[in-house]
């Protein structure tokens, strides 16, 4: 049998590998993140920073 202790625990070790990995160590995007290109947004910074 198990104790009240051990289910809780796995329940959320369950509810945690359903998380996005960013919430699940604790930086959750509330804006919901960017589905933009990273490679864009680094070379169009690179380009800020050359001017």
């Amino acid at each position: 049998m198990t104790s009240p202790d051990d289910e809780l625990r796995e329940r959320a070790r369950k509810h945690v590998e359903e998380m996005p990995a960013e919430t699940a160590l604790g930086n959750p995007d509330p804006a919901g993140g960017s589905t933009d290109d990273p490679k864009v947004i680094d070379e169009a910074a690179r380009e800020k920073n050359q001017q």
